[in-house]
């Protein structure tokens, strides 16, 4: 059975680089009816945070990343120091003068090699790797020990990750032959770059997944942009969980660095805010706002607002947008010739109620919206609001679409 796993650190925040491995894990695993793990390796004891470990649980579940089990690497340090303990009796590592436990490396072939599912044959120079620590001099585990031992202990089959981890591999299949523990099979996917070709980093990026979440993407964009950087996916365009565990497969990814492009995530998330429903939409309106709304017909035109949002926390601007001006009752100059234009719109629709097709009614009365459009958009919304003005005219209806022509003409 294949068994893949995800196993973050809670040092820090959750970046999207981490979100595309853990998908990539997520869907290999699925699409090949195996096992799914989460471990936190959390043996850093000063830098690890349980703000951190929440962090992971709460994307993990917002991304709809069901896991098979949850471990926690702490648990396991007295088996990573039994192992420790074994290289040291056959001989395979040592206590070096400069502190560390060092594994000795065994350079009687010219090249350390391996088989990544997706780099092809890894072949590297046996001179150029150094014996690497493995354990501190306090004998707490380094990463290339602990996390391998972690992998033996729960069968894991695969192990995908990213491309600046190859040098660890190398490094974890010496220890793994020298333990004769099972072989994993490694994939190490690109990196991820910038628009500009350079390694995706914090300082210069926003990189954490909450970060894209507070700024209004929505999980549906942010997981099928990600996991599309770097894999072509047969130029499916959008994928749910669903299509994305049929259609992966490590193939299909590109061995170039991917890159971070906002413009294209923003592309996804219009799409994906456009399939919103009313009550789905309602949902990102700020209590303040939803209560000026709610004397509005805002069902009416909740579609036309989502086609002007790159982003959901943009929907609350753009419903501002209708509301700022309408209820200050300000009353803006007109010239004369506007005012005679309210004046016959009001003749029109003096009579009308909002179940009426005032519309209708004014085209047939030679004032389509066309000629209208500008003075209606001027004394409802003062042209801050871009929708579509019969559904500006919707949206207010046409008894209060009245009350704002009178204000104009009861002096």
């Amino acid at each position: 059975m294949i068994i893949t796993r995800f196993a973050p650190s809670p040092t820090g925040n959750f970046h999207m680089g981490s979100l595309r491995t853990a998908i990539y894990n997520f869907l290999f695993a699925r699409k090949n009816e195996g096992k799914f793990l989460l471990r936190i390796e959390d043996t850093d004891r000063e830098r690890s945070k349980k703000i951190y470990e929440e962090e992971i649980l709460k994307i993990f579940n917002i991304f709809k990343l069901q896991y098979d089990n949850l471990s926690y690497q702490s648990k396991n340090l007295s088996i990573h120091q039994e192992y420790l303990e074994k290289l040291m009796s056959n001989n395979m590592a040592y206590h070096s003068k400069d502190g560390p436990y060092k594994f000795r490396v065994n350079r009687d072939n010219e090249f350390f090699e391996y088989d990544d599912l997706i780099l092809g044959k890894i072949k590297v120079p046996s001179n150029t790797i150094e014996d690497f620590s493995i354990a501190r001099s306090d004998k707490s585990p380094t990463f290339i020990l602990s996390n391998l031992i972690d992998d033996h202990l729960e069968n894991v089959t695969n192990v995908i990750r990213g491309n600046d981890h190859t040098t660890n591999s190398i490094k974890q299949i010496m220890i793994s032959d020298a333990l004769n523990f099972k072989d994993i099979k490694y994939a190490h996917i690109p990196l991820i770059h910038d628009i500009n070709g350079k390694k995706l980093s914090k300082r210069n990026n926003i990189t954490n997944v909450d970060d894209y979440l507070s700024e209004g993407y929505l999980s549906d964009s942010i997981f099928n942009f990600i996991i599309k950087l770097g894999n072509n996916f047969n130029d499916i365009e959008y994928l749910d969980i669903e299509d994305a565990i049929d259609n992966f497969n490590l193939s299909k990814v590109v061995l170039s660095p991917a890159k971070f492009d906002i413009e294209k995530l923003n592309f996804i998330n219009r799409h994906y805010l456009n399939k919103l429903s009313f009550i789905e939409f309602k949902n990102f309106l700020e209590k303040d706002i939803e209560k000026q709304v709610s004397n509005f017909q805002l069902e009416l035109v909740f579609q036309d607002i989502l086609e002007r949002c790159n982003k959901y926390t943009d929907i609350n601007i753009e419903v501002s947008k209708l509301l700022n001006f309408f209820e200050k009752n300000i009353v803006l100059e007109i010239d004369e010739n506007e005012k005679a234009l309210i004046k016959k719109i009001y003749s029109i629709i003096k009579s009308l109620h909002d179940a009426d097709n005032a519309v209708l009614m004014l085209e047939e009365n030679d004032l389509p919206l066309k000629k209208i459009g500008k003075i209606i958009r001027k004394i409802t919304v003062n042209f801050e609001s871009k929708i579509p003005i019969e559904k500006i005219i919707l949206f207010f209806g046409i008894e209060k679409v009245k009350e704002k022509l009178l204000l104009y003409l009861n002096d």
